[in-house]
C-alpha cells in the first residue's frame, strides 16, 4: 500500500496538494502501525528466547518510523507539497519497496483518502 502511493498516486498527483498531504497521512498510519506489530512480533521472539530472530526483525523493520515521522512532517506542513517533498519520502523508504507493487492496484480512487490528514490530526490532538 505504502509503495503504490509513494510510486504511483503521489507523482501523479502532485498538482493536488492537498490530496498529497492526505496520502501522505495514510503512509504515516499505515507505517506505525506496520512498526508497532512489528515490535509485537519482535517481542514474542525474545519472550521464547529467540533473541538473534528478534533483533532481525527490528533490523528489518528499523526504517519504518523514521519514514513515518516524515510522512507525518509532510501530511501536516501549512506548504504546498513539492516534487522535492516527495523524493524526501521516496528516500526514506527501502530501496527494495517497490518490489511490493502487484499488477493489481489496491486503491482503485485515491480520492476516498481525500481528508485522510485532517482526520489523523483531529485524533492526534484529542490524545493530548
Amino acid at each position: 500500500m505504502v509503495a503504490e502511493l509513494a510510486e504511483v498516486h503521489l507523482p501523479a498527483s502532485l498538482a493536488d496538494g492537498d490530496l498529497c498531504k492526505d496520502m501522505c497521512a495514510v503512509i504515516a498510519i499505515t507505517l506505525r502501525r506496520f512498526a508497532a506489530d512489528g515490535e509485537k512480533s519482535a517481542n514474542a521472539w525474545d519472550k521464547r528466547a529467540y533473541h538473534s530472530k528478534a533483533d532481525q526483525l527490528r533490523r528489518d523493520i528499523a526504517w519504518a518510523l523514521p519514514a513515518a515521522r516524515i510522512a507525518e512532517a509532510l501530511a501536516y506542513s501549512p506548504r504546498q507539497f513539492s516534487a522535492a517533498d516527495l523524493q524526501r519520502l521516496r528516500a526514506a523508504l527501502p530501496p527494495d519497496l517497490d518490489a511490493e507493487l502487484g499488477a493489481r492496484p489496491r486503491f482503485k480512487d485515491v480520492q476516498a483518502l481525500r481528508g485522510a490528514a485532517a482526520a489523523a490530526r483531529q485524533t492526534l490532538l484529542k490524545r493530548h
